[in-house]
């Protein structure tokens, strides 16, 4: 038995385009004219989340988060994400309420799990890495969210999302 051969690139656009188209529609059809789905990429040199290349926005707020979902939000809503040029910020949940947060040294730790490693955008701060640390229980409609990447400007400097800041949820094509 021979094995198959992989999908050529250009057949994986084709599909990637067919899908995308499909997903426009649906996006015109059931919102009647409003933007119920939209799709997004991490324009910057260094993504936030660099196994995220491609994202589908769902734009409605969800009722219910996990651990591992990726949320997104108005960029204006979080004073410290003012300067982000896009109209949104996605991030992935590390915490949900009444996890226990903690950050000793440069790590970041949800329930003693490791889920993130580096401070280095503290300096955007002006503040040391070690003021960063601390240990607290994540409070009731606040999410704990990250970058994978290391450069990520996310909860670990600005604190917790708001649930009421939320518009909608990410989900990974490619």
């Amino acid at each position: 038995m021979s094995a198959q051969p992989a999908a050529s690139v250009p057949a994986r656009r084709t599909k990637l385009a067919i899908g995308v188209g499909v997903v426009c529609a649906l996006s015109i059809y059931l919102g009647h004219g409003r933007s119920f789905v939209s799709l997004s990429h991490d324009p910057h040199e260094v993504n936030c989340l660099p196994e995220l290349h491609l994202a589908l926005l769902v734009h409605h707020q969800p009722d219910k988060v996990e651990r591992g979902d990726y949320l997104f939000w108005k960029a204006s809503s979080i004073s410290a994400l003012a300067y982000v040029g896009e109209d949104f910020v996605l991030k992935r949940v590390a915490g949900v309420p009444g996890d226990t947060l903690s950050i000793r040294g440069e790590q970041v730790f949800i329930n003693e799990r490791l889920v993130a490693e580096g401070l280095e955008d503290a300096v955007l701060y002006k503040r040391p890495a070690s003021s960063f640390q601390r240990t607290e229980v994540i409070p009731p409609d606040r999410y704990f969210v990250v970058g994978t990447a290391r450069m990520s400007n996310d909860s670990r400097y600005w604190g917790y999302l708001p649930h009421a800041s939320i518009v909608g949820k990410g989900y990974r094509i490619y």
